[in-house]
């Protein structure tokens, strides 16, 4: 029997505490040596969007096995009233290579990628940040903010955000000024105040940097979740060179797939021996933040580890209480 699971039911089954804990479990698993990621699929033209078929492996005590598969199609909110990001995720049971569960992976991909970033908010960040600024106002964004809130216990105060679209940026703040009882800031052009926040967020879909580096102030954490591709960047090559420390969900993803890494490395502005895993900052192998004046980056082009974790957490809560239908296939 396969264990389907909607969004609904899914929604049901995870909220962000959960999503954190497990994301930050599998870079552990990562850095240890307990998870196996390999480099994920990816399909493009002539199709207009991007596919990536993601399998991945966490042994240990999660003991999990999964495969996402998951698109990235820019157009569909304006031309099918669709999200931009679809995803269907399947659980294997480990010891026999079965699939027994199925479930949307739309609302997953959505928070383990804000748990990614707010992961990195709880080792990159300065302890006393109450503030952020964001570039993006869509599913993605929304999720970026809601970890952030949580990484912070619950001290973030105000974000500012900024998207193209002023009525996604409207949507935006009533959802989240309800959910978090924060103060969230429209802002319809960007300038300099929008850099005085203590932590900036890219969840955009641009291919190209949202802005200069030399906007960047001490002390800031950064975190890029929106490009993921070697020719794409949120980040420009000056924002790159003015950290103190380049973090990435891991490393080795990031520089076959991240342009904010690789375009820099190729201009010879920093190596990749200048990027570290969070993993490794997890289990303490290398040093996070070490002043209040820092400036540290965060980079995740996601990885099937995320996914993995937090779709065996919503499958095991789903069967322990007969959420979900049945099939016999």
């Amino acid at each position: 029997m396969v264990r389907i699971l909607n969004k609904s039911n899914v929604a049901e089954l995870l909220v962000m505490s959960d999503a954190l804990e497990y994301v930050e479990d599998a870079y552990r698993q990562l850095s240890l040596g307990n998870a196996i990621v390999p480099q994920r699929i990816t399909i493009t033209d002539p199709a207009p969007g991007l596919t990536l078929i993601m399998p991945g492996i966490i042994g240990g005590e999660m003991n999990a096995l999964a495969t996402k598969i998951v698109s990235v199609y820019k157009n569909n909110p304006e031309k099918y009233n669709m999200p931009t990001v679809l995803g269907k995720i399947m659980i294997q049971d480990i010891n026999t290579g079965e699939i027994v569960g199925i479930m949307d992976g739309g609302l997953i991909t959505a928070m383990r990628t804000g748990a990614a970033t707010g992961v990195s908010v709880k080792y990159l960040a300065r302890k006393d940040s109450t503030s952020m600024s964001i570039f993006g106002a869509g599913t993605q964004a929304r999720k970026q903010v809601v970890a952030t809130y949580w990484a912070l216990n619950q001290k973030l105060e105000k974000c500012k955000v900024y998207d193209v679209k002023r009525a996604a940026s409207e949507s935006f703040k009533a959802e989240l000024e309800k959910e978090l009882g924060i103060e969230i800031e429209i802002i319809d052009e960007v300038k300099d105040e929008f850099f005085q926040s203590d932590i900036l967020v890219a969840a955009s879909t641009s291919s190209e940097p949202l802005f200069s580096g030399e906007k960047i102030r001490d002390g800031m954490h950064i975190s890029s979740i929106g490009a993921h591709a070697p020719k794409a960047r949120e980040l420009d090559s000056l924002t790159i060179k003015k950290a103190n420390l380049r973090v990435a969900g891991m490393k080795e993803a990031c520089v076959a797939e991240a342009g904010d890494y690789i375009i820099p490395i190729n201009e010879g502005i920093i190596s990749s021996d200048d990027i570290v895993s969070i993993g490794d900052i997890i289990t303490g192998k290398t040093a996070g933040r070490q002043s209040a004046n820092e400036i540290t980056i965060f980079k995740s082009v996601g990885i099937a580890a995320q996914d993995v974790a937090v779709a065996k957490l919503v499958y095991d809560r789903a069967i322990k209480n007969g959420i979900g239908q049945d099939i016999d296939f």
